[in-house]
């Protein structure tokens, strides 16, 4: 869940460890502050390695980028699979964040604190809005056919704005669970979530 704690085997394909060691060090040590050098050192990789799949540090951050985002939003979308009703997705999804979060977030949500380290790079900035387009998309998808308290059919426009607002709800907090440690910001943000759906 969010960063991989895969460790690096040396029988691993070259591609793949650099990935992990720099997905290791991008998300510990900050991307501006990870040199190439370092994450060929941990990978046990040559440079010519990097450069045939990584043709340069933005590339890697990258890829960096998509693999967070299935660590991210992937289980995500297996709980709005398995649950149809909004309330049991918004638990499900709780209870998996919660163990993930006790096993691998320690440094605050990847794509945000990448982003916030690399605004002087538009490429990779437009990059992350993307992909914050397709978390947005993917919950308003599952909004749109999921079984509300409220039973109203929901107008694109209001199934947008909740989808907005859970992406916001949920940055909020692991930002403050990755600058505290402390696991009442998750008890709000599901408490959030649920309040989005309100009982009639």
């Amino acid at each position: 869940m969010l960063v991989k704690k895969d460790s690096i085997q040396p029988e691993d394909p070259a591609k793949e460890r650099i990935l992990k060691a720099a997905s290791r060090l991008f998300y510990a040590k900050g991307y501006p502050n990870t040199g190439i050098n370092e994450i060929l050192e941990e990978a046990g990789a040559f440079k010519k390695s990097l450069y045939i799949h990584y043709p340069s540090k933005k590339d890697l951050g990258k890829a960096y980028l998509m693999d967070q985002e299935d660590s991210i939003l992937g289980p995500a979308k297996k709980v709005m699979a398995r649950e149809k009703k909004y309330s049991d997705f918004v638990k499900s999804w709780m209870r998996v964040l919660r163990r993930g979060l006790r096993s691998s977030y320690h440094y605050g949500c990847p794509y945000a604190n990448l982003s916030n380290q690399t605004h002087d790079e538009p490429e990779l900035a437009d990059f992350v809005k993307l992909a914050l387009d397709r978390w947005v998309d993917e919950f308003e998808i599952y909004i749109r056919n999921a079984e509300m308290n409220s039973k109203k059919k929901l107008s694109e426009e209001e199934a947008r704005e909740i989808s907005e607002r859970i992406l916001f709800y949920y940055q909020g907090a692991l930002q403050l669970y990755g600058m505290s440690g402390n696991m009442k910001y998750i008890d709000r943000l599901e408490k959030e979530l649920l309040s989005l759906d309100p009982a009639v």
